[in-house]
């Protein structure tokens, strides 16, 4: 069982993306929460030809990271993010080690020439961030549309499936020891 979560921005992130993702993690999993210190983006995990991160490399440095055998680790970054079988993702996660990535660099709608939305910014985040940790916590892909365990193919999906768990992956969560407030 997971008894603490550490958020690492890899960057600058803005304190309010921050403590949304804090607080959306918290909520969700029942489990302390804390932001950690700042790391340096990695700068092996760069694409040239894609103009892209790797996001693995991302999940390699947070397992590299000290911390107590029950902690898991979430990355926040604001470059953007691939896998070699997709154009990007949002985020990425290994159960095995406890860790997560997400970016918010397509979660803003002024990365699109849209208006500062920070409150559309901050709940993508907040639901990229559950989403992420879901799969850390065993959970793979839900059928359900509504359920924050979809899988966003664009950002219209991310805000429409919202940061909440359906009721059957509550059920999981809750039926593999880890507890929601």
């Amino acid at each position: 069982m997971v008894s603490e979560i550490v958020i690492h921005p890899f960057g600058e992130i803005d304190r309010p993306v921050l403590e949304a993702v804090r607080a959306a993690v918290k909520r969700s999993f029942g489990i302390e929460t804390a932001v950690g210190e700042e790391l340096d983006v990695p700068p092996q995990a760069y694409s040239p030809k894609r103009r892209q991160y790797l996001s693995t490399e991302f999940l390699n440095r947070l397992a590299a990271r000290p911390r107590a055998d029950t902690g898991a680790r979430l990355g926040v970054t604001g470059v953007d993010l691939f896998v070699p079988e997709l154009n990007f993702v949002f985020g990425e996660a290994s159960r095995a080690e406890r860790v997560a990535v997400f970016s918010v660099a397509r979660l803003d709608p002024r990365a699109y020439g849209g208006p500062e939305d920070e409150t559309k910014l901050l709940r993508r985040a907040e639901t990229e961030a559950v989403h992420e940790l879901g799969h850390v916590f065993g959970l793979g892909h839900c059928t359900s549309p509504r359920c924050v365990m979809w899988f966003s193919n664009t950002l219209s999906e991310t805000d429409r499936k919202g940061s909440d768990f359906c009721p059957r992956c509550a059920g999981q969560l809750g039926s593999a020891g880890r507890s929601r407030q």
